[in-house]
């Protein structure tokens, strides 16, 4: 089942900045990265999809409505968002503002003890005004307020902005668990680490538009390796290259270079080569992808 749905989804401010011509469709139990370096419109996207901005062209669905329609209105109860730029009221207490907005969604907040349980927020905190939270305390409290109702889809924007790393986990896991109880969640982030962690599909925008959409797992298997080693003899850096090493140097008899793709078959290609005497890899990030990805779209632009 289709989620969320954009076609051909452009908004374009007057400034000249925004999103051109986004196609993505994200199906029921996904955690869906959408990554993008600061201000590559990550944001405006999401906020088209929840109905805050009008889109200058195109379509969208959200639970299978158009979010700016009445029916697509009345779906928001079934909504969960966490914005990027989180604002609370600062002179309520923790209690009144999930009280607050689990009424505004006519929601029971059937899921509220054990997301705190799940990030650590203790009950005794929903007694004090939020003027009093930390940053990351703040964080918390919106996360809480996004999937207290349990909703079917969640948007959230760079949600663990402010939190230390072992809460970040303690919110993957709950994120999955959602999403394996048939949960969706649509998360912009311009952390690849995250997203590596937590995801399962991935859309890759730049410049307002959309440049990869990807499983997981298959930009794994795009990772490029460092690599170095030593040989029984030194190899032509053209036969190197030719069995798969990328910016091939030699330093002492060192060969140090990188590849992509599958590792045993270069290993093997190497192999044929000569006889390996010591060798050292170390598996690439998504961070790498990301960044041919951008090299990429820069030279099919120029």
């Amino acid at each position: 089942m289709v989620v969320v749905e954009t076609s051909e989804l452009t908004k374009v401010y007057a400034s000249g900045d925004g999103i051109w011509g986004i196609n993505i469709e994200v199906e029921k139990g996904d955690i869906f990265g959408f990554l993008g370096a600061n201000g590559a419109g990550k944001t405006t996207a999401i906020r088209v999809l929840l109905g805050l901005l009008y889109p200058t062209a195109g379509k969208v669905r959200v639970l299978g409505e158009d979010p700016l329609k009445k029916a697509g209105i009345l779906k928001r109860r079934e909504i969960g968002y966490l914005p990027g730029e989180l604002a609370l009221y600062e002179e309520c207490t923790g209690q009144e503002l999930l009280d607050f907005f689990a009424s505004s969604k006519g929601e029971d907040p059937k899921d509220r003890s054990r997301v705190m349980e799940a990030i650590s927020f203790a009950s005794s905190d929903l007694k004090r005004k939020v003027r009093e939270y930390s940053r990351g305390m703040k964080q918390k409290l919106g996360i809480i307020i996004t999937l207290q109702h349990r909703p079917r889809v969640v948007f959230m924007d760079e949600p663990t902005t402010g939190l230390d790393p072992l809460i970040q986990l303690e919110i993957y896991r709950l994120l999955q668990g959602y999403a394996a109880d048939g949960g969706t969640v649509f998360m912009s982030s311009h952390n690849l680490a995250e997203v590596e962690k937590v995801c399962n599909r991935v859309a890759i925008i730049r410049q307002g538009k959309l440049i990869a959409l990807e499983e997981v797992e298959e930009l794994r298997r795009r990772r490029v390796y460092s690599i170095e080693f030593t040989m029984d003899k030194i190899p032509h850096p053209d036969q190197l290259e030719r069995i798969g090493l990328k910016e091939a140097n030699v330093l002492d008899g060192l060969i140090r270079g990188k590849i992509s793709g599958d590792l045993d078959e270069f290993l093997r290609k190497l192999l044929k080569v000569g006889k390996v005497e010591d060798l050292n890899c170390s598996r690439g990030r998504l961070e790498d992808i990301f960044l041919e990805y951008y090299r990429l779209e820069e030279e099919n632009t120029k």
